[in-house]
């Protein structure tokens, strides 16, 4: 082994060994992280009985077979989606930067120079330096700042906890996103159920037209009862245009939410059928720490956690170590000679002796920073818990006017046979035949209205459950 090589496996060796002991990590000065308490409860008031199965792919509770297929295009296709992705992806890469300040930093740096000195220039008395000389060089050099009390530590922890940030970023933009393709695919269900009630009015009322104008041509009627149920029927019709722009319009916005082109795309029709799946009772409140946006909240909390160590550091002293070492000769053939080795190491102490009051101020700061974090963070979980209750109450409401709007419907489909009825035999006038034509429509237009809602609350409730249940 020549002293090239043995000189190189040295300087491997050192580099080597500083690696290893930047590996240590302390956490030095600064405060340890712990999640604050939550103030919540050990279940939800609104949610009692036997403790609920956790499951993730919540949008099989609904078993709609379209359903799952526009979730999972979303989650596939969804450009906004793609765009956090990427964005996720940056903050995993500053984690990684943050690392290396940890490391020793070694490059090798070749260089080569022909220069020629002054003929004028005198080394000795009568003895003048000009000649043109070659310099090649072959350094190694090393910079390396040793984490004594923990700063580069507690930068690793904040840009861990930004990264952890990111991720909750693209959880909680993914639910939203799940979420509302499942409200816009169920508005559209409901929409084809309310056109299936104003279609089945409308041939009703046209019937009820043509009937109105055979008794007026025999003479039975007056002309204002044929004016009065042809402006009922174009209402309705214009009712049943209405309809179908809201459900145009809601297919286009579902287009853009799978990544396709609005052209083309097409939702078939199919009436909102049956009840929507009841979310099982004695939910744990703990569920709600699981939302993206309170882990998102926590994690803001470690982050300032950790930069409150990054500014406590500062007042204590720091060590970094530079140096350098290689071969320098005039001829590149004599490069790797014994005598041609050159070395320089430089050890740097830094003391804060006196920042004007810079470092206490930045302390300060991040102390302050934190404090409004953890009220943040605890005003998120209060929120979080009120839009369970307000979902699980509005579940439970619903279900109650379903039932009463079910008997309304039901007395005004009687109340409009039975003024028919009368109305054909001359014991009522067309007038409450007309009422009661829109009464019973109002009504099941209404029904609908409502199935539709609790089906929406409870993609809003496990949205707020943050799609666990």
């Amino acid at each position: 082994m020549n002293h090239y090589t043995r000189h190189f496996g040295r300087l491997a060796a050192l580099v080597l060994l500083l690696g290893s002991t930047a590996c240590i990590s302390t956490r030095g000065v600064g405060p340890a992280y712990e999640r604050p308490e939550s103030p919540l409860p050990e279940a939800f008031g609104e949610a009692q009985g036997a403790a609920a199965e956790r499951r993730a792919d919540w949008w099989s509770a609904f078993d709609d077979a379209s359903l799952e297929a526009l979730v999972l295009a979303v989650r596939e296709n969804n450009r906004e989606l793609r765009a956090g992705l990427a964005r996720l992806n940056q903050a995993r890469a500053l984690v990684g930067a943050a690392r290396t300040e940890g490391m020793p930093q070694i490059a090798v740096e070749p260089s080569f120079q022909r220069a020629r000195t002054s003929d004028r220039l005198e080394v000795f008395p009568g003895v003048t330096a000009g000649r043109t000389a070659n310099t090649t060089t072959l350094p190694f050099t090393l910079g390396w700042e040793l984490d004594l009390f923990g700063r580069i530590q507690h930068s690793i922890e904040a840009a861990q906890a930004d990264m952890d940030i990111a991720e909750a970023d693209f959880d909680a933009l993914l639910l939203l996103l799940e979420t509302e393709a499942a409200s816009t695919y169920l508005s559209m269900r409901t929409i084809d159920l309310e056109l299936s009630v104003v279609a089945r009015s409308v041939e009703t009322f046209r019937e009820s037209a043509a009937l109105i104008r055979r008794r007026f041509d025999l003479g039975a009627v007056s002309e204002l009862d044929v004016a009065r149920a042809d402006s009922l029927l174009a209402s309705r019709e214009a009712d049943q245009f209405a309809l179908q722009r809201a459900r145009t319009t809601a297919q286009y916005a579902l287009a853009v939410l799978v990544g396709e082109t609005a052209t083309g795309f097409q939702v078939e029709s199919a009436p909102l059928a049956g009840q929507p799946p009841s979310v099982p009772p004695g939910l744990p409140s703990e569920l709600l720490l699981a939302r993206p946006d309170l882990r998102r909240s926590e994690r803001r909390l470690a982050a300032e956690n950790a930069r409150v160590g990054v500014a406590t550091a500062a007042f204590y002293p720091s060590l970094s170590l530079t140096g350098s070492a290689g071969w320098q000769a005039t001829d590149a053939s004599d490069l790797f000679d014994t005598d041609a080795k050159t070395w320089a190491i430089r050890p740097q102490l830094y003391i804060p002796l006196f920042q004007g009051g810079r470092n206490q101020a930045n302390l300060d700061r991040s102390r302050a920073r934190y404090e409004e974090v953890v009220e943040d963070y605890q005003n998120s979980v209060l929120i979080a818990l009120s839009e369970v209750e307000s979902a699980l109450a509005t579940q439970r409401f619903l279900e109650s006017q379903s039932a009463a709007q079910q008997r309304a419907v039901e007395a005004a489909l009687r109340a409009r046979d039975v003024s028919m009825t009368q109305y054909e035999v001359g014991t009522a006038d067309f007038l409450d035949v007309l009422d009661a034509e829109r009464t019973a429509l109002d009504a099941q237009r209404s029904e609908a209205r409502l199935r539709g809602e609790a089906f929406l609350n409870t993609v809003q409730l496990l949205r707020s459950l943050g799609g666990r249940w």
